[in-house]
């Protein structure tokens, strides 16, 4: 932006150096013979090229960008996660059944073998500290999507809610997130979505309400029966 009024700076002092050089006179004597309406027509014109420069359409259309670009960054880690930690939706289960069933496999049939050069192996406490320790990293993981989850969350919530800039209204924006849904990423998400709504039924509703805020917005009272373009194309 600064760079625009340096140049438009420029290109003023060089017409009026033009001018000048035309007439012959010096800077002094340019605006000592030209007539002050002369002086405040440019003046204006400059003026006006300065506040398209700084206009508030031009702020607010870049402060839309930025909102956006933020937006829709922690909208996707959202369905990213969440597809994640979907894998996690009965993990208490699996765990369960693997202390019942599969880690008792190629572990000593008799509590009282011993490991060759090592103590004896006590069977039962092996596959009893095996299984608090997955439970314990299984449940650090989900804690770690959980967190991540709720920070994009959060995010995408108070965009919306301090929706300044009209991010929701920009139709440019609202083809982003229609291109978003057709990805492969979102459709994985949604192949879990059923396993992650089971384990986290308030996350997936929040993630739901975001996405449900750019579909097509429901009829108002106040629309017409018939479509206009149809009546008018009549």
């Amino acid at each position: 932006m600064k760079r625009q009024i340096i140049n438009m700076v420029i290109a003023g002092i060089l017409l009026v150096g033009v001018n000048i050089s035309a007439a012959g006179d010096s800077t002094f004597e340019f605006y000592a013979k030209t007539s002050s309406e002369t002086l405040r027509t440019e003046t204006g014109e400059m003026g006006t090229k300065l506040r398209k420069v700084f206009s508030q359409q031009a702020i607010n259309t870049q402060q839309q960008k930025i909102d956006f670009a933020e937006y829709f960054s922690h909208l996707k880690k959202t369905a990213l996660y969440a597809t994640k930690l979907a894998t996690y939706s009965e993990y208490e289960n699996d765990l369960r059944f693997a202390k019942d069933k599969e880690i008792f496999k190629g572990l000593p049939e008799e509590s009282d073998n011993t490991r060759k050069n090592g103590p004896p192996v006590d069977r039962k406490e092996f596959v009893r500290n095996k299984f608090d320790r997955m439970k314990k990293n299984i449940g650090e993981e989900i804690e770690t999507y959980d967190d991540l989850i709720l920070l994009s969350l959060d995010t995408c919530e108070t965009l919306i809610e301090n929706d300044l800039s009209g991010i929701l209204d920009d139709s440019g924006n609202q083809e982003k997130i229609a291109a978003y849904i057709r990805s492969e990423s979102y459709r994985k998400y949604i192949a879990k979505k059923k396993q992650f709504r089971q384990g986290w039924p308030a996350l997936a509703n929040r993630i739901s309400a975001q996405l449900d805020m750019w579909g097509p917005k429901p009829p108002s009272m106040d629309d017409p029966i018939l479509d206009p373009r149809i009546v008018g194309a009549i």
